[in-house]
């Protein structure tokens, strides 16, 4: 049964409709442009189809539940759909049901932002062997056991040693826990790669097109921009980059990857998608200034339509600079653990002196101790707290809409919808 939807613009807030349970998100075909922001309460994970059914995962998450407890009484959000099994195996489930139909289901891209358990999957010594036998599986590397991988991207391959050796981070006193344990698995999964043919490539700051289109011909206003990786960002002048983290900035494995995150935007037409996976913007009194990683990034980027929050909306992101210059109609956030989002993050995405008109937040899941904290203003600008998130590009990138789907069972039905937005 259809249902109805609420109308939006630049102009006028969209107010979400109220469709019948069980609803199917409506099929993929050419000329669509899915955006899939996959909720498994685990960290992130996004699932793109271009408009000619080229596929593309940024990051696979799993994050690091001795962390979670370290960090009490903050509280990690409950496994989505449920913790039968893991999020490795979720997101390959999710990709299955939602890959192009006719064809065989694949990943053209899979990218990883940077090399944090919540984006790559944590491994213990317990996780099971890969059936190489030279690798455990959690995260990005169970996602590839199970859905093969064209090209693998990262920020450092193929020699791994920027801003240091991280061969020398991923051995034993390298980093503490389970980091230099998911970091060093996840070498080995890059080296069996490299060994046995399969590509993995780092992204390239500055460069037009290094993830394209198949048929790029198809649809020649679809670009993807990389904006920044491993501190190197791009001008804004042809492909030209500068390093931003002044190369010797760091000196050993102590350093936080964050900063080093690969950033990257989605045009089509005139829509545009932002994702810069763990940036900071938001340096406390004992960092350095380049922590402020959003400044010069959201200077180059400008306007955008869409944009993921960074770092899951902590606390050290999403600055006024980056709200100025993205000035983002809709904003997505990632998030898995009970501070995220921050109070004074939501008091920025909601302030109208730092950007005129209206602007829809939706989070994949949101503690309910945080929505009690922050109160009044978060439900004023958020209008959706739990699902998966997908934006619905039409052909051409004039506009889009919004579906959250139920994420507590793997039917993914529609539960809201919201739009049609007008693309900038």
């Amino acid at each position: 049964m259809l249902f109805a939807t609420a109308v939006a613009c630049a102009a006028a807030s969209s107010a979400s409709a109220a469709p019948d349970l069980g609803e199917p998100l409506p099929a993929w075909s050419p000329g669509y442009f899915y955006i899939h922001h996959i909720s498994t309460g685990r960290g992130n994970a996004t699932y793109f189809v271009f408009p000619d059914g080229t596929t593309l995962l940024i990051d696979a998450g799993e994050a690091d539940r001795k962390f979670a407890e370290s960090v009490a009484p903050l509280k990690a959000f409950p496994p989505r759909p449920d913790g039968a099994h893991s999020a490795g195996y979720w997101i390959a489930d999710y990709i299955r049901q939602f890959a192009p139909a006719g064809r065989s289901v694949k990943l053209d891209y899979a990218l990883i932002t940077h090399f944090h358990t919540d984006h790559i999957g944590t491994i213990t010594p317990d996780s099971p062997m890969s059936r190489t036998g030279a690798y455990r599986l959690a995260g990005i590397t169970e996602v590839a056991e199970r859905i093969p991988i064209d090209t693998l991207i990262d920020r450092a391959a193929p020699s791994y040693d920027y801003p240091v050796d991280l061969h020398q981070c991923a051995r034993p006193g390298g980093l503490p826990g389970s980091n230099g344990l998911s970091l060093a698995n996840y070498l080995s999964f890059a080296a069996y790669r490299l060994q046995h043919g399969q590509a993995v490539i780092g992204l390239k700051p500055g460069v037009l097109d290094q993830i394209k289109l198949g048929t790029a011909r198809s649809f020649p206003s679809f670009h993807v921009r990389n904006i920044a990786s491993s501190g190197i960002i791009w001008t804004g002048a042809g492909e030209d980059t500068h390093y931003y983290i002044p190369k010797g900035a760091v000196t050993d494995c102590s350093f936080d990857e964050n900063p080093f995150s690969n950033v990257l935007t989605f045009a089509y037409g005139r829509f545009k998608y932002y994702t810069g996976g763990d940036i900071p913007g938001v340096p406390n009194y004992t960092q350095p200034w380049w922590r402020d990683v959003e400044t010069p990034v959201s200077a180059v980027v400008g306007p955008v339509d869409v944009m993921l929050l960074d770092h899951h909306g902590n606390r050290d992101t999403i600055n006024e600079n980056i709200l100025r210059n993205l000035a983002p109609r809709v904003l997505v956030q990632e998030n898995w653990l009970s501070p995220q989002p921050g109070e004074e993050v939501v008091t920025r995405m909601a302030s109208k002196g730092l950007y005129p008109g209206p602007r829809d937040v939706f989070a994949t899941g949101m503690a309910a101790e945080s929505r009690v904290a922050i109160g009044p203003i978060m439900d004023s600008i958020y209008k959706s707290y739990g699902g998966h998130v997908v934006v619905r590009v039409a052909p051409g990138g004039d506009k889009y809409e919004v579906y959250v789907l139920d994420d507590t069972t793997r039917r993914r039905s529609v539960i809201q919808r919201f739009g049609p937005y007008a693309s900038k």
